[in-house]
């Protein structure tokens, strides 16, 4: 893996939280968590998707309200956040424009309920002109499952 990596990632029911805590674990990387204000989201992932939908059509994305560290210092971007109907959620969306000219590299991860759908390509057209590598995308509901001999080859390709 990179010399100095950064864990980022958004969770909004705690699934991609655990899986970028299993990943600090193993790697020791810096981590720190996405925020939105808490009044964008519902707590129903069936509310939140409508408002997704219209944050998609409008391309209006939510405000993060996580100050991001000096990223110069990090060669390594591990990005985290939730399937959302088969896509990018949008606070990582709001995050990849946020990121634009950072030179590093960048490697996605996520979860999903049941369908990651083209989460890597979509992921890959929201980073524009960043240096996207294989992320790694497991299913909290499907396969892929997460396994730590999966987990660990993925890190290790870094």
């Amino acid at each position: 893996m990179a010399k100095q990596a950064l864990i980022l990632y958004y969770s909004q029911f705690n699934n991609t939280a655990k899986l970028a805590s299993k990943i600090h674990n193993v790697t020791g990387a810096d981590i720190m968590q996405i925020k939105v204000k808490t009044d964008i989201f519902p707590s129903d992932m069936q509310a939140t998707n409508k408002v997704y939908q219209q944050q998609l059509a409008l391309k209006r994305f939510p405000v993060l309200t996580t100050n991001l560290p000096d990223l110069s210092y990090y060669d390594l971007l591990l990005i985290g956040g939730p399937v959302w109907d088969g896509k990018v959620s949008s606070p990582i969306i709001s995050l990849l424009h946020q990121l634009q000219g950072y030179s590093g590299t960048v490697a996605p991860f996520s979860t999903g309920w049941s369908d990651s759908g083209e989460y890597q390509k979509n992921f890959e057209m929201w980073a524009q002109k960043l240096n996207v590598t294989t992320g790694y995308h497991v299913l909290t509901h499907g396969t892929p499952a997460f396994s730590s001999k999966t987990l660990f080859s993925w890190l290790r390709k870094l």
